[in-house]
């Protein structure tokens, strides 16, 4: 899902966890600015550097992983 999109430039997952690269300058802050947006939805994801981690825990339902996706990929 991630992988198609323009501004991704890396998914790297691990089980649950997953890492999206984005691209752009790492001072331009893309991770820690999705991050910031994502919040308005009661979404809390962590910024490393360009990296968004995603880490939900494992008792998730399908219907909140879907607000999750959903915040961090508009139009999900």
């Amino acid at each position: 899902m991630f992988y198609n999109l323009p501004s991704v430039a890396d998914v790297r997952q691990k089980g649950f966890m997953a890492g999206i690269e984005l691209k752009g300058r790492l001072q331009d802050r893309v991770g820690a600015k999705v991050c910031e947006r994502v919040r308005q939805y009661g979404v809390i994801l962590r910024p490393l550097g360009n990296v968004v981690v995603i880490m939900p825990p494992l008792s998730i339902s399908i219907e909140e992983l879907d607000f999750l996706l959903a915040a961090v990929i508009p139009g999900s």
